[in-house]
């Protein structure tokens, strides 16, 4: 008897709710502080008709797409790493993955964005598109032997990674090629004989 009074005093607005929203029973009972059996029958003894729930996935209304749609707005998006996206919209990575597969498919996302799973990766080129430093440099920095190896798969794989902002002379180029061959005639035990 208790939960039909509490209905019975707010049915003016539990009738609105039920006519003009699509909202759950569960959620409306929690609303209106009842079960959600107790707004299915309240629903079932006035006839009330509910409107139908729009199909798919409504990408306007929803608020990670929409948190999704701001983060690939940001310059090199597509080299946000998959791991940041997931902290960046703090919800499961399923979640995730499930509405960022949902903006792919209608195009309103490169298919590039979240496709990068490393983390370091995704540092390498944050300090590749923003510092001056020489691409064997970054490498070190996060921790790669060869970072260009990596630039050059993703360019082969279509990524759009333009030059470097480090330009290298001369006498830069000459000074790598030393130490390399140093590197090696050091490993090799004396280099070759020619």
């Amino acid at each position: 008897m208790a939960r039909s009074g509490v209905l019975h005093r707010k049915k003016e607005d539990l009738v609105k709710d039920l006519k003009e929203t699509t909202l759950s029973f569960k959620t409306l009972g929690q609303r209106y502080g009842v079960s959600k059996q107790a707004i299915y029958e309240f629903s079932e003894k006035q006839g009330i008709k509910r409107p139908a729930k729009p199909e798919g996935h409504q990408i306007e209304d929803c608020r990670l797409c929409q948190k999704l749609l701001q983060i690939s707005k940001e310059p090199h998006s597509e080299f946000i790493s998959n791991p940041t996206i997931v902290k960046k919209t703090e919800v499961p990575r399923e979640r995730c993955l499930y509405h960022l597969k949902r903006l792919k498919e209608r195009g309103l996302v490169d298919e590039k964005f979240g496709r990068l799973r490393s983390e370091r990766a995704e540092k390498a080129y944050a300090m590749y598109f923003t510092k001056r430093l020489s691409i064997q440099a970054i490498g070190r920095e996060v921790g790669y032997k060869s970072f260009y190896s990596i630039i050059q798969r993703h360019r082969a794989l279509g990524w759009g990674i333009p030059p470097p902002l480090y330009v290298y002379d001369g006498q830069e180029r000459s000074r790598i090629l030393r130490g390399t061959h140093r590197r090696k005639k050091a490993v090799g035990g004396g280099g070759s004989e020619d």
